[in-house]
């Protein structure tokens, strides 16, 4: 049964559990009653009185509980928004069951005005009418008490299993952060590391130092500042877009010399956006990704276009050329910032892909 259905299912139940209390209560008064003093002319009272009488006294103990359970509802409820009781339990339970006591002392006095207005032959009474009605008093009144008493534990007991599920829910969001946060440092790890992309940038500096000395110089100072940004930013979970985009132009220098006039990146982004935050190194897996699954030629270019979007967004898009082989991607790529999102904001990118191109939108956090 899940949270709405079991909402569902407990609003629907709830006057049934409401009268059935009212009833346990006024049956449990009138059975301490009866065990303090089995003799008592009280029980007389339902063989010998009339018919009338009788169901007067019924339906004026039902209506004195069940108006005793309101107070203690409303009496809770007002008792939990006042910061002056805040966790106490000695405090709240002293304060509340004095005036439940206090309430339950006024119903039963408001109860005998009614009864002898109705039946005022029963106002003539001896000393054992007497005892027995200071019975009745008191029983009802330490009735209420236990009544609030339990009401209270009830209530203090579910907030604080509501504080415990809150609780569990937190440390497993944490834990689950943790692992992402683990798993991302690990992907960034591995993209420090990954031999093909040191040989390549390497090969070209290589080159680059035999032909040109200047070029090699801006190639190694854009390949230092790379790394030096996913070192720095590795264990941030969001950083200014305005430095992710900076990130990006010097990656994205690195990969036109070595793809040359294939692959054409445009930037086109707010300035209002540009004070957004945003997952470190999101732009460049995703850069990464168009490159690693389409085709880029001189006469198939690769674009790749970084806007902003809608509702606080950007749009990162490339036209869709894929690589005609049989390729198995793992996904990490989308997966790691589908997971950091998800974690971090409790938000998804959103990623449509059409005959001619393949999108994903970005939210952007507020700092």
């Amino acid at each position: 049964m899940n949270n709405k259905s079991t909402a569902l299912y407990n609003q629907q139940w709830k006057p049934f559990f409401h009268w059935s209390a009212v009833l346990v209560s006024l049956g449990l008064a009138n059975l301490i009653q009866y065990l303090l003093n089995p003799k008592s002319c009280w029980w007389s009272f339902y063989t010998e009185a009339k018919w009338t009488e009788i169901s007067g006294t019924i339906v004026g103990g039902i209506a004195m509980y069940a108006i005793l359970f309101w107070i203690i509802t409303l009496l809770t409820n007002w008792a939990n928004k006042r910061v002056i009781f805040g966790n106490n339990i000695s405090v709240h339970f002293l304060v509340t069951t004095t005036v439940v006591i206090g309430a339950m002392f006024f119903l039963l006095y408001l109860e005998n005005i009614i009864y002898v207005t109705f039946w005022p032959e029963s106002s003539e009474v001896d000393q054992e009418i007497e005892q027995a009605v200071r019975q009745y008093l008191v029983v009802n009144m330490v009735v209420a008490a236990f009544v609030n008493s339990f009401y209270h534990s009830y209530f203090f007991f579910e907030k604080w299993k509501a504080k415990v599920i809150e609780s569990n829910k937190l440390e497993l969001h944490a834990h689950q952060l943790k692992e992402s946060a683990l798993q991302f440092e690990l992907e960034i790890l591995k993209l420090q590391l990954d031999p093909h992309f040191l040989f390549n940038n390497f090969s070209i500096l290589t080159q680059l130092i035999e032909t040109d000395r200047q070029g090699a110089l801006e190639f190694l100072s854009n390949l230092s500042r790379v790394y030096r940004y996913i070192l720095t930013t590795g264990k941030k979970d969001t950083v200014v877009l305005q430095d992710e985009l900076k990130f990006v132009e010097m990656y994205f220098h690195l990969i036109k010399i070595r793809h040359g006039n294939t692959i054409f990146l445009d930037i086109d982004i707010s300035e209002s956006d540009k004070r957004r935050g945003i997952p470190p190194v999101t732009l460049q897996l995703l850069i990464e990704n168009a490159i690693k699954h389409n085709i880029s030629t001189l006469k198939k270019p690769l674009s790749i276009v970084i806007e902003s979007g809608k509702e606080g967004s950007i749009v990162v898009k490339n036209n869709l050329q894929p690589i005609n082989i049989d390729y198995k991607s793992t996904g990490m790529g989308l997966t790691n910032i589908k997971e950091r999102y998800q974690l971090l904001y409790g938000r998804l990118p959103e990623i449509r892909t059409t005959e001619t191109s393949f999108e994903v939108r970005l939210p952007l956090l507020n700092l």
